[in-house]
């Protein structure tokens, strides 16, 4: 999904910052505000520069011809192509707002759409990931936001597997720190909640450790490590996904 929003981005055109940022003051999200500007300074442009030339016309004809100008063909004729040209930009931009319209409208239920999915796939992921920590009997399973935490992360699974060699899914915490951050009391690390540990967890995980596998932890963030640490961390892992939860 990220790649096709990534392939469409490219293909669209970007407005200036101003007009963009005005268009997000109304809700319209960034990626599609910047498109919008660009269509919407292109119709005022083309407005702009079909009336400019119709005035120098006008003004052209009378500053150069004689009093009776109002009375002759060529005034009569300049006159008209001026209303001609004023109906083609009513026209013109009708045209453009007729085009742009559903594209925009497309743009934007796509978004919904979108936002519709992640939300559904969120909330089954946080229902699973519920279920699975209340059969471990996990005080996590009880703290809405330490379940929104872990479902909004993106090192859950590895999180949850490490809480369990560490502290039995949480049931032995030093100040809600479940993870062993920081090493041995009084050096450990001291969190307000579960979801802060959560947060600061992930964080690291992805500074420090980010795609390593489970193995190579032993010795670098678990000191010195063992073969039962190993073990329970790949058996939750395949726990979790046994249970489709992603």
């Amino acid at each position: 999904m990220s790649f096709l929003k990534a392939k469409h981005k490219r293909k669209l055109r970007h407005g200036t910052k101003l007009v963009t940022k005005l268009l997000e003051a109304t809700g319209l999200p960034h990626g599609y505000s910047m498109t919008v500007a660009w269509f919407a300074e292109r119709i005022v442009l083309a407005s702009f520069g079909l009336m400019v030339v119709s005035f120098a016309a006008g003004a052209m004809f009378v500053l150069r011809l004689a009093d009776p100008i109002g009375n002759s063909g060529v005034y009569n004729a300049a006159a008209y192509r001026a209303q001609l040209a004023e109906q083609g930009i009513q026209v013109f931009s009708q045209q453009v707002i007729d085009v742009a319209s559903p594209v925009f409208a497309s743009l934007v239920k796509t978004y919904r759409s979108e936002k519709d999915i992640e939300a559904k796939e969120l909330a089954a992921r946080k229902e699973k990931l519920k279920e699975y920590l209340g059969r471990k009997n996990s005080p996590f399973a009880k703290d809405e936001a330490a379940i929104e935490a872990f479902a909004t992360s993106k090192n859950m699974k590895l999180m949850v597997a490490i809480s369990f060699v560490e502290s039995t899914f949480g049931k032995r915490c030093y100040y809600y720190n479940c993870s062993g951050i920081g090493g041995t009391p009084p050096h450990l690390r001291k969190y307000n909640s579960y979801a802060e540990w959560v947060r600061d967890f992930d964080d690291l995980l992805e500074r420090r450790y980010k795609d390593l596998p489970p193995e190579e932890f032993i010795g670098l963030y678990v000191q010195p490590g063992s073969a039962n640490w190993l073990h329970g961390v790949k058996q939750v892992l395949r726990e979790l996904e046994e249970q489709g939860i992603t």
